[in-house]
This record gives C-alpha cells, structure tokens and sequence, in this order.
C-alpha cells in the first residue's frame, strides 16, 4: 500500500464532489425510506407484501449505490459512476449474501453485550489470585464491555468491508484473492479507519446529544438540532466515502488494472 493512503483517498473524494453529493442525497432519502418502511403495520396479507417489497427495493438501492461507490472508487475518479451501477447490478446477489453474514455477525456480536457482566466476572475468576486481588469486578466488566465494542465496531468492520468491496468489483472471485485481506495487514489502514469513525461517527453522536447550558426557545432549540444533526450527517458522509477510497487504494492496483497487466484480476 502507498504510505500516502490518507492524502491519496482524501484527495479522491475532492475530485469525487458530485460522488459526495449523490451519497448526501441517496443516503438521506434510504433513511427516509428505511423510516416510513418500519411504521409499516403487517396487519394484512397485502400489507405484509409491502413491506417485503419496499424492504428488498431498499436493500437493493444500498447495494447498488455502496456497492458502484467501491467499483468506482477502485477504478479511479476520473471513471463514470453509471458505468460503475451497471456493472454492480450482476455482483447484488453476492453482494446480498455478504450483507447477510455481515449483519449476522454483527448481530451476534451484539448479543455479547447482555453477557458482559458475566464474562467480566468468569475473566476475572480464572485470572491468578496475586492478579484478581488487584482488579477489581468492576474493571472487568468494562473491559469486556470495551471488547465487545471494539469488535462490533473495528474488527468485523475491518475484515468484512474490503471484501465488500472486492465483490462489487469482481464478483465472488473476489473474495479468492489476497488483495481481499490486504488491508488487514496495513497498521495505516488502521489508523485511518479509527480517525473516519471518530469524525464521522463518534463526534456526529456527540453532537447529536449537546443539551443547551441556558434555557431557549422551541425555536431555537429546534434550529440547534437541525443545524447539529445536519453537520453530523455530511461528517458521516464524507468519512464513509474516505473509507471506500482507502479500501479501494489498498485492495487494488489500480494501474495495473487499467493496463491490463498481468496478476490482475478479471472483472466479472
């Protein structure tokens, strides 16, 4: 990987303004949608249908649009991101499946967090006794509670999002391939994916939860959280398309793809 992968992908994006502004639109309107879908009531069979529906039609345009963000990214800035739907639109049912198992093991990893108080406890029982009389319950449990979250938000992230991204390039095949893993041996990687969570994640939910320190009015209350939200959201933005670059940088050689080099893979 080039060790300029930060001002490599950052510079991207600055070329990429109309990428950034459809992902400003198109994810704002999956939001809206992705909403609307859950006051859905499944009290008929026609109802029950819908929902179905609209849910497969809102994870198809996810697909399509983070999925051609990866091909086109992996192509360079100066690629057509229709071109980059098109070619997409074949790779969304491996692309459906490997949403399927992210979420799966994103969802188990979730369930970890009703058990931390118990692994805390277990963890500190099996440590050596001159240890367990130095820590604490208590610290226990936060360290596992810390663990859970550093795998739900770092460690599956990491592993499974390059490989994402080499299915909307390659299809399946994909996945066969080491530049699929590659990120995982990159320290920068890393580092550049914790710096976009803390920007485009951590400090959005911060300045989502800002309460006022002098009483106003509705008004400007509400003025405030749109204002604060609406930060968040192109924070979020522009990190997430950050990553895609820094993972399409890292996954592929994009030189010796657009010559037709050997040792390159072929799009399928």
């Amino acid at each position: 990987m080039n060790t300029g992968i930060e001002r490599d992908s950052v510079k991207a994006i600055m070329q990429s303004k109309r990428i950034w502004l459809v992902h400003v639109v198109a994810n704002a309107l999956l939001f809206v949608a992705f909403f609307y879908w859950l006051q859905i009531k499944e009290e008929t069979a026609a109802t029950f249908a819908l929902a179905v529906v609209s849910g497969l039609v809102i994870v198809f345009c996810a697909l399509l649009l983070h999925g051609a963000t990866f091909d086109y990214f992996r192509e360079g800035s100066e690629s057509s991101f229709i071109v980059a739907v098109r070619r997409v639109v074949s790779r969304l049912p491996w692309l459906l499946l490997w949403a399927v198992v992210f979420g799966a093991v994103l969802w188990l990893i979730a369930q970890l967090w009703d058990y931390d108080a118990q692994a805390g406890g277990w963890a500190r029982h099996v440590l050596p006794e001159f240890l367990r009389k130095r820590v604490s319950p208590r610290t226990m449990i936060s360290a596992s509670t810390n663990l859970v979250w550093l795998l739900f938000f770092f460690v599956v992230p990491i592993i499974f999002l390059p490989a994402g991204a080499c299915i909307s390039s390659f299809g399946v095949r994909g996945l066969f391939s080491a530049k699929a893993w590659r990120p995982l041996r990159e320290w920068r990687f890393w580092v550049l994916y914790a710096v976009c969570f803390v920007i485009g994640a951590y400090v959005p939910y911060k300045l989502a939860y800002i309460t006022p320190d002098k009483p106003s009015s509705l008004s400007a209350q509400t003025s405030s959280m749109i204002f604060r939200l609406g930060i968040g959201y192109l924070l979020l933005v522009t990190m997430w398309l950050v990553v895609c670059a820094a993972i399409a940088k890292a996954t592929v050689d994009l030189k010796r793809v657009e010559e037709g080099k050997p040792g390159t893979m072929p799009v399928v």
